[in-house]
């Protein structure tokens, strides 16, 4: 039947809405299903045209059955297309959510693993379009920001405003050496702590590398 198919798009969409967040792998971009669905969509504007083309006006005029079968022909192929709309639109805020939760950093994004085993990391869940979004995306962000990076973060959390400049921290997985801010080499390694200005290891903490204690 018409739209069955853009139905089982959108709720699986709105399943994965429901169940998943920041912490949780992005689904896999569905290009089979979205590609079968763009094809009913264009077999229903050809029948469409054909159809007005072989009867003509006077009996689009006259003939309510023929007129019924296309009408609902059109509302088929415009629910399509509403339904792949909602669904990218669903995506992009996903993506957009996730690059705030990471800082703003575009390459841990995209390479931080997952346990989904049909897409271990971000990359591989996005289309090419999508990654070309995100990407534009983080440019556009990058070229905002320079204006105000002597005075505010723009990528920096904003849940919990801090209480003090300094913060105890502790390394859950391995940074590496890392310069801050004032030039200070520190190596970040799994079970250290330190205590550090909070304004030099914010991104870190966002990126999952430390955790205050």
């Amino acid at each position: 039947m018409y739209g069955d198919l853009a139905h089982q798009l959108v709720t699986s969409s709105h399943r994965a809405t429901q169940s998943s967040t920041s912490q949780l792998p992005l689904p896999k971009y569905a290009q089979n299903l979205i590609l079968s669905i763009a094809l009913e969509t264009r077999q229903l504007g050809t029948s469409i045209t054909t159809a007005a083309e072989t009867h003509g006006q006077v009996s689009l005029s006259q003939d309510r059955s023929l007129v019924c079968n296309l009408t609902v022909q059109h509302l088929a192929a415009r629910r399509n297309k509403r339904c792949l709309l909602a669904y990218l639109h669903t995506r992009v805020g996903g993506i957009k959510e996730r690059y705030w939760d990471a800082g703003g950093s575009l390459a841990h994004l995209l390479s931080t693993p997952t346990n989904d085993a049909e897409a271990p990391d971000l990359r591989s869940a996005l289309s090419p379009q999508e990654l070309d979004f995100l990407r534009g995306y983080n440019n556009l962000v990058l070229d905002y920001k320079t204006d105000f990076l002597d005075v505010l973060d723009l990528t920096g959390g904003i849940e919990k405003p801090p209480g003090e400049l300094m913060v105890d921290v502790r390394v859950v997985k391995d940074a590496g050496e890392v310069v801050l801010e004032g030039g200070e080499r520190v190596d970040f390694r799994k079970g250290e702590r330190f205590r550090l200005a909070r304004s030099a290891v914010e991104r870190l903490i966002i990126q999952g590398y430390l955790e205050e204690v």
